[in-house]
């Protein structure tokens, strides 16, 4: 008796066909995609299951869910560690410049974040010009709370940042000098601005998100402390001047790079036309290499690439700054390729 596996009858498979090019088009697209989109908040964390004997509702989370909390916690808890190195030391300074004994940063006496108020909506708008994840991570790490949705993220900033139940029972007795809620209020504000910028220097969160969104007004750091000053601090306050004192400086500026789409489309055989400007397959080298070097998860892209693209030479540049990468950090040769 042989005991030799059985070899089973091969398969006529050509890679030629239409049927296997779409497949494979469609498995790139999605690899790709998962790639490229950032993390967004978990939604649907928790699914109910009834029993109807003992007619109770036990609530338990999918593997994906648990998987996606604790990837968010250890991202939280390195921003802790480096709020704690890198900005503890600036807000320590800006808490005591704002504070009512010393008034260096004055925020406009007639400021009320009461409901249904001009100022309330003036900062409701500043807020919404940033992403949402990069605000939820701010939030997380200044306040020490765990925010699961969309919806716990807005009664968040109404009661820790807002502080509303304290706003509409304020009663300042001097009418020029802003209450201690206000204080604290901006005082937040501006420390988490502070460290968002370090946090979108760093890249923090995987695929590097946008800091501020596409139809946002303000694209840079400085123009957010600008519109601060200008809507919550008092004229008497040079409040970039202050920040400076303090040890800090703004510095991000989000470019049109940082907002190109790199979501690819299911259209057949559409793959070849997104990859072609060379764009995306740099962003997708950059991501592959960032797990094992530094540098290249640091790698600015927008002083290299060329977007948005035009012509042919543009494009050819794009992609020689794919292949600068794989050869110089993945040691990966392509002399047959580019000769």
């Amino acid at each position: 008796m042989s005991f030799q596996p059985a070899i089973r009858a091969r398969i006529p498979f050509n890679l030629s066909t239409n049927n296997t090019i779409d497949k494979q088009t469609h498995a790139y697209t999605i690899w790709l995609n998962t790639l490229f989109t950032p993390v967004e908040f978990i939604c649907n964390t928790s699914v109910n299951q009834t029993i109807s004997n003992e007619e109770t509702t036990i609530t338990t989370k999918t593997f994906k869910s648990l998987a996606e909390s604790n990837r968010w916690y250890t991202l939280r808890d390195h921003a802790r560690e480096i709020f704690i190195h890198d900005i503890q030391s600036i807000a320590i300074k800006i808490s005591t410049d704002i504070d009512i004994n010393h008034c260096r940063i004055n925020p406009k006496c007639d400021l009320n974040f009461s409901a249904r108020t001009v100022s309330r909506q003036a900062l409701l708008n500043f807020i919404s010009s940033y992403n949402r994840i990069w605000f939820r991570l701010a939030m997380e790490v200044l306040f020490s709370i765990n925010i699961e949705n969309y919806q716990q993220m807005k009664l968040t900033i109404d009661e820790y940042l807002i502080q509303s139940t304290n706003n509409n029972n304020n009663n300042n007795n001097n009418n020029k000098i802003a209450s201690v809620q206000i204080r604290s209020t901006i005082k937040n504000l501006l420390i988490i601005i502070i460290f968002l910028e370090r946090a979108k220097l760093l890249r923090l969160i995987d695929n590097d998100p946008c800091l501020y969104n596409y139809d946002s007004k303000i694209k840079s750091t400085k123009e957010s402390i600008d519109i601060l000053s200008r809507d919550f601090i008092s004229s008497d306050t040079n409040l970039l001047r202050r920040l400076k004192l303090a040890g800090y400086e703004p510095i991000y500026r989000q470019r049109s790079l940082d907002e190109f789409n790199y979501l690819l489309t299911n259209n057949e055989n559409n793959l070849f036309e997104d990859l072609k400007d060379g764009i995306r397959l740099t962003r997708c080298t950059q991501i592959l290499l960032s797990s094992t070097n530094e540098y290249v998860a640091t790698y600015d892209l927008s002083t290299k690439l060329k977007c948005p693209v035009v012509n042919r030479v543009h494009k050819l540049l794009n992609i020689d700054q794919a292949f600068e990468l794989l050869q110089t950090y993945g040691h990966v040769n392509l002399t047959e390729i580019l000769h």
